[in-house]
């Protein structure tokens, strides 16, 4: 069995019980981190998952709260005692912004801290990422400005269930195609700007992909009615999840 755990939801902006934005894919073969927002050891740490289960970090695209979190991962890991690379896939953009960080903080090319490997994702629909034990990743390049970021497909071939998580994006049909009949999608709701998607747009991606389930993420947690906000995306006629912080999904 597998799942999908969401550590954050907040678009940029937390607050009390939202964090920025981050999932884990927990199964058998061990965890797969999804964008680094926040203290991701600490919040994988709450849902049981150990130091020595990560193998591998997916970054979506270059933006802070998607990736703030890296050098704390790393550091807490070295000092947890990993000794085995850590590979961390996404964008050229984002790995490039990932390792200016990590060697802000004096975190690369030392000999005695774990070698992170970076792995750039191509900007093509259906790429393959990784695979992990049954589960397999795919992404597909989605419109967030000028940034270049990636929507990720979660396939666990022993289960048939899948997820999806769009990242920060405009409504766009390399996302519907990536998302076609998956079970749940994660779709971000930030709100009507340039780069991102309303809770009325989510849904018609939802709906165009014929998908099961559809959980909002990656929206405003300040002076918004959530619960409206979830509502706004009535367009879709299968069920409507406001993610929270620590949710499971089950695949």
């Amino acid at each position: 069995m597998s799942e999908l755990i969401v550590l954050g939801t907040a678009a940029s902006v937390p607050d009390v019980e939202h964090d920025t934005v981050g999932l884990a894919w927990r199964g058998p073969q061990g965890t797969i981190l999804i964008d680094c927002g926040g203290s991701s050891l600490h919040k994988l740490a709450r849902h049981g998952v150990g130091l020595a289960e990560l193998r591998a970090v997916v970054l979506t695209h270059r933006h802070a709260d998607h990736l703030y979190g890296l050098p704390m991962l790393v550091q807490g890991l070295w000092l947890g005692g990993r000794e085995e690379a850590l590979p961390v896939y996404g964008p050229a953009q984002a790995l490039e912004r990932a390792r200016e960080l990590l060697a802000l903080f004096e975190l690369v090319d030392r000999e005695e801290v774990f070698e992170v490997e970076w792995r750039p994702v191509a900007l093509r629909e259906g790429r393959s990422v990784l695979s992990l034990g049954s589960l397999e990743v795919s992404a597909t390049p989605v419109v967030h400005a000028a940034n270049d970021t990636i929507a990720l497909r979660f396939d666990d071939q022993a289960t048939g269930g899948s997820a999806v998580y769009s990242s920060d994006t405009e409504p766009c049909d390399s996302l519907v195609r990536l998302a076609a009949g998956a079970d749940l999608l994660l779709h971000e709701a930030t709100g009507n700007y340039d780069g991102h998607s309303s809770p009325e747009e989510a849904a018609e991606v939802a709906r165009e992909a014929g998908v099961g389930r559809l959980a909002l993420i990656h929206y405003p947690v300040h002076g918004v009615s959530l619960e409206r906000w979830r509502r706004r995306a009535a367009g879709f006629s299968g069920q409507v999840i406001l993610a929270n912080d620590g949710d499971v999904y089950p695949l």
